[in-house]
């Protein structure tokens, strides 16, 4: 059996579901395949027992790169905004103000005096506006120059944590200050009904414009002939199917796109990028419910705590995601040491202490629905902010999305989105070249 299409994206996640929706607006015929029965990969939702609990990322960026793919091509994100934010610190909460200028006045609440809140300012502030810090030293380092303060380490923690998947000592200082710039005003939101709504908007949108979607459909061979892709096999209906097309958009990884195309095709640097520069991160999931809403902020960002770096409520702003009279809560949690061998059921007890410190009684108001823990080949990131892999791939008409593809300062959902844009871009100039 075969059939013919302009394009092929292998994956659902966030990247391959904005190039595929992307390039269905230009004009291509595209089939998406995605060997899950749901889309949006890593970027989705599950529903437990009627709570749409994320299977990964959770918020989106107001007027951020996925909404801004969503503009183009008529498709509601159904993104509804954080209307309340704040830090929580040793048991007291610290309000964000939505309208911005929340850094300089939490470092102020914090510091141990003005001269130590004018100092750490003032070096933010010069990052920022003058010449930012380099690659050689973490961002933990660079903070350390002015402050030795653990409250003010903390804010900055709790936000590299949560945004990016790694600690402050893990991170290039220079990375800070490109999301910031990058993806500045930091305002998120949560989509209404859960991720997956998104996704199946944009699945019907390819379906619309002459495309085709196809879950429960795993590509086991992208075909490459004479430095050109081909097209893919893949099993559908427990038959095999030779898809032939001219370009290939994978978003199945880096690493894994090599192995569906086979080493041998590809040139020694790009293979030599997979040993040096694509690190995986591995962050961890703890949904939970409960009757009374517990909390007074529909974001919060954890600081000092054990392991618990976010905590979001999604039901606060999309009543949806959860069944009448019911909250859903999201705890979000990096372990100390990316890279390191983990001891799993030891972190989510960490993490359940963490939650028994910020919400009064745990225990007896709350339901555990699930916990998850994300790495390996199903990563928080497929590599560690700072080392981008790029689109384009050795192979002609082959392309890389997803968050390990998106340019510095774009991580997760964010750089996946922009992932596809480049990716776009790209196949349209050689198209009418």
């Amino acid at each position: 059996m075969e059939k013919k299409f302009d394009v092929v994206v292998i994956g659902g996640g966030a990247g391959g579901m904005c190039a595929a929706a992307l390039l269905a607006h230009a004009g291509l015929k595209v089939l998406l395949t995605e060997k899950r029965r749901y889309l949006g990969g890593r970027f989705s939702t599950v529903d437990h027992d009627g709570f749409q609990c994320a299977a990964g990322g959770i918020a989106v960026q107001v007027n951020g790169q996925l909404e801004s793919v969503c503009q183009e091509i008529g498709v509601e994100s159904g993104v509804n905004p954080v209307t309340s934010a704040a830090y929580w610190i040793a048991g007291e909460y610290h309000e964000i103000p939505l309208e911005g200028g929340s850094l300089r006045a939490t470092i102020k609440a914090l510091a141990d005096s003005e001269d130590e809140a004018a100092r750490v300012s003032a070096a933010v502030s010069d990052a920022f506006r003058w010449l930012p810090p380099s690659d050689a030293i973490t961002f933990r380092e660079w903070l350390d120059q002015y402050t030795s303060n653990e409250r003010i380490h903390g804010i900055f923690q709790a936000t590299i944590a949560s945004l990016l998947t790694v600690n402050a000592d893990e991170l290039p200082a220079a990375e800070y200050f490109n999301l910031i710039k990058a993806i500045a005003p930091l305002r998120f939101g949560y989509v209404e009904g859960g991720s997956l709504r998104l996704w199946e908007r944009m699945a019907d949108f390819i379906k619309q414009r002459g495309g085709e979607v196809w879950t429960r459909c795993a590509v086991a061979k992208i075909a490459v002939e004479q430095g050109r892709v081909s097209g893919v096999i893949c099993r559908k209906g427990g038959t095999d199917v030779r898809i032939n097309a001219p370009v290939i958009v994978s978003d199945t990884g880096p690493e894994r796109t090599v192995e569906l195309a086979g080493s041998k095709h590809f040139e020694r640097s790009h293979l030599a990028r997979l040993q040096t520069d694509l690190t995986p991160t591995t962050i961890f999931w703890l949904h939970f419910a409960s009757e009374a809403l517990l909390v007074d902020y529909s974001a919060i960002a954890v600081c000092g705590a054990r392991r618990v770096n976010m905590l979001d409520v999604p039901s606060m702003e999309c009543p949806g995601v959860a069944p009448p009279g019911q909250h859903l809560y999201t705890a979000g949690a990096a372990p100390l040491r990316q890279g390191e061998p983990l001891d799993v059921a030891a972190e989510m007890d960490l993490i359940l202490e963490d939650l028994r410190d910020i919400i009064p009684e745990f225990d007896s108001r709350c339901r555990v629905l699930s916990k998850s823990c994300f790495r390996g080949k199903w990563p928080g990131y497929r590599t560690k902010p700072g080392s981008p892999y790029p689109v384009r791939t050795p192979i002609r008409g082959l392309y890389n999305v997803g968050d390990a593809c998106g340019p510095r300062g774009y991580a997760g959902s964010i750089g996946a989105a922009y992932s596809a844009k480049l990716a776009r871009d790209d196949i349209l100039a050689s198209a009418s070249q």
